[in-house]
């Protein structure tokens, strides 16, 4: 995993937060969660990151989807997972301004 960073508190609180839902393959990437790394970020300044799990933990049974959307202030977050592993935390918006950070979990609407 060289060339990749731990994620935030802000970006695991978000991750974990979007997770604790009953959405098929959850169980897997709550799992998976732990060993997650960012491999990279969203260079139009908003916090959307590219993730990287590791490969011995169980895989979930979605292969290249959307596992979890939510609303969040401005627009929504979605999970996404490639071959059954976590793969991007996304934080999509209709603001002029991208937000810098993901919204606290208080303002997350699963």
């Amino acid at each position: 995993m060289a060339g990749t960073r731990p994620l935030t508190p802000n970006e695991r609180t978000t991750l974990d937060t979007l997770l604790a839902a009953d959405f098929p393959g959850a169980a897997e990437l709550r799992a998976q969660a732990p060993t997650a790394r960012v491999t990279s970020r969203c260079g139009c300044g908003c916090p959307t990151i590219d993730l990287e799990v590791d490969e011995t933990t169980p895989s979930a049974p979605l292969k290249n989807s959307v596992a979890i959307e939510a609303d969040a202030p401005g627009g929504g977050l979605i999970v996404f997972v490639d071959d059954g592993r976590l793969s991007c935390l996304e934080y999509w918006t209709t603001a002029d301004e991208p937000p810098a950070e993901f919204p606290p979990a208080g303002k997350i609407v699963l």
